[in-house]
């Protein structure tokens, strides 16, 4: 049975990479493609399947071979297929995403079956000895997914299950109403900077997470890029510096920051060391290209803490040596030699 299920898209990506983004009526040609399993709590389902914890996907792929693609991805990274659908008609989500020399992406797709995530096929046997529900803000746009992610809500809070959110990205008008309303069930927020700013209309960190604090969410986990993080409780608020790394392809790296902080969360590490770890994953997932297929292992997240520990800087960093001996109790595959991968 799964520790954690989560909610949302799965959907597959077509990864480009382009020296600039070309104006409106110009060309331009990719100087590489890819093509990856992606989604936001797809990537997230992976991420945490990759580190160890045993996690369900409830999501819907179409009767076409790009579900293949996703299927193999999710089979591969060990995430439990219980939660999975496959729609009769609707194509299986499918996702261009454009990354310049930068590392930032602009996504342009169709989300395809994940709509029609059907509320009637949630395995409720998944939340009886769950410890924690995930859910992706997308899965709140449009009705039957609405239905479907507010029915495994329900589920969770009769199983009394932990609560995260990722709002995600652009969340439009008509959903920030109903977004709000779910926050005070929310255990763990997990948003962009952007995305607070939205539900809150402030516009610094510490007052955005303020104020989601007072609209009921038990704890914000304020994602602020290579800045790192903002951890806000009613206990008090910690920035987490964020690691630093060569980006490639920031796709995925938000979702990837969500598995890195689930994880210490559930495996008992204190605020600062969950974020730390979620600061840790969310900056390997931007050093390479892809969302979900690129999420990083637990011998991968090791050898990046060893990699930029600083002795100066041990007592700082409140819970480093728990954050690595808690990776180091996940570490289950053996080493790989040679140049880090996120180097």
């Amino acid at each position: 049975m799964p520790q954690v299920v989560a909610l949302g898209d799965v959907n597959v990506d077509i990864i480009a990479h382009f020296g600039t983004y070309p104006a409106k009526g110009e060309d331009a040609l990719a100087s590489s493609t890819e093509i990856h399993c992606g989604g936001s709590a797809a990537n997230t389902a992976i991420a945490l399947a990759r580190m160890g914890i045993s996690t369900s996907l409830i999501a819907r792929v179409g009767p076409d071979s790009w579900a293949l693609k996703a299927f193999s991805c999710l089979d591969e990274a060990g995430v439990l297929p219980s939660g999975l659908q496959r729609d009769p008609a609707v194509m299986t989500g499918l996702m261009y995403v454009v990354v310049t020399p930068d590392g930032e992406r602009t996504i342009l797709g169709h989300r395809g079956a994940n709509v029609y995530t059907d509320p009637n096929q949630i395995p409720e046997a998944d939340f009886q000895d769950a410890q924690l529900f995930h859910l992706s803000g997308y899965a709140l746009l449009a009705d039957p997914q609405r239905s479907a992610a507010l029915c495994a809500l329900e589920a969770a809070c009769r199983y009394d299950l932990k609560i995260t959110l990722d709002p995600g990205m652009a969340v439009p008008q008509e959903a920030l109403e109903e977004m709000r309303a779910l926050l005070p069930v929310v255990d763990i927020l997990l948003p962009s900077l952007g995305e607070a700013q939205q539900l809150t209309t402030m516009s610094e960190p510490q007052a955005c997470a303020q104020a989601l604090l007072d609209a009921g969410v038990g704890a914000v986990a304020l994602k602020l890029g290579k800045e790192g993080s903002l951890i806000a409780t009613r206990e008090g608020s910690w920035w987490v510096p964020g690691f630093v790394v060569e980006a490639r392809d920031s796709t995925g790296a938000g979702d990837n920051y969500d598995a890195g902080l689930i994880a210490g969360f559930l495996g008992g590490l204190n605020w600062y060391g969950a974020a730390m770890l979620g600061n840790a994953m969310g900056a390997m997932a931007a050093a390479r290209v892809g969302a979900g297929t690129a999420a990083p292992g637990a011998q991968d997240v090791l050898r990046l803490l060893y990699a930029t520990q600083d002795p100066e800087r041990r007592e700082q960093d409140r819970g480093a040596e728990q954050v690595i001996d808690f990776v180091a109790s996940l570490a289950r595959e053996p080493g790989q030699e040679g140049t880090p991968w996120w180097k």
